[in-house]
């Protein structure tokens, strides 16, 4: 049985590629053998489909491509520091999805089997007192301290006439009280959002830099 996306465009994100050598030691997968994380397995894990979501699944992508070139990423052997508050705005959930793809867990994550595996602290909220543009956050591969800072900024993402109407239909879409016109159009413009943010380039939208 697969779930029926309303959304047809999630089926063309491309996947992000791990190996997980916890997995694969207590028999899950064979050694060396990718799992496959794609774009609505975070939709499963958030509940819902936004551009924080989106944002996450997207700068994860780009810091592993940017660290691992064009070989396969470790899950558990990443860490990440997140610029924030763990309570603050959608924090939360973005790192939720960032550590669901990478492995990377906060204090409550796994303490790992005979001193390997480890999971947990390898994801920290910090907020350093700077004032970040946008969703910032840095990734850092433990076997060789390769490091990058990845800014997403999706308010930078251009809308047209008829998705910007869309917006406007937010509130009552949440109250239960648009139409089925109008709640499509809202999905132009929300949906548009996550489809521009993981099918699409545009300048200013995401930023990496080496560390």
């Amino acid at each position: 049985m697969h779930t029926k996306w309303k959304q047809d465009f999630y089926a063309n994100i491309p996947p992000i590629a791990m190996r997980d050598p916890l997995a694969s030691v207590l028999g899950a997968v064979a050694d060396d053998t990718p799992i496959y994380y794609h774009y609505t397995d975070c939709i499963k894990a958030a509940g819902h489909a936004c551009a924080s979501v989106s944002s996450a699944f997207q700068m994860t992508k780009l810091a592993l491509k940017a660290l691992y070139g064009d070989a396969i990423p470790v899950r558990g052997e990443i860490e990440v520091t997140y610029a924030g508050e763990r309570d603050q705005g959608a924090n939360g959930p973005i790192g939720q999805v960032i550590q669901f793809l990478t492995g990377a867990a906060t204090e409550t994550g796994f303490h790992g089997l005979g001193g390997r595996y480890v999971r947990a602290d390898r994801f920290v909220f910090l907020d350093d007192g700077e004032d970040h543009a946008g969703i910032t956050v840095r990734y850092k591969r433990t076997d060789t301290g390769a490091e990058v800072k990845v800014v997403a900024n999706p308010g930078e993402l251009p809308f047209t006439a008829a998705e910007e109407e869309g917006a406007q239909y937010m509130p009552k879409v949440i109250r239960g009280t648009a139409t089925a016109e109008e709640r499509e159009k809202f999905y132009l413009y929300w949906q548009g959002k996550n489809r521009k943010l993981l099918l699409e380039e545009h300048p200013g939208v995401f930023t990496i830099t080496r560390i």
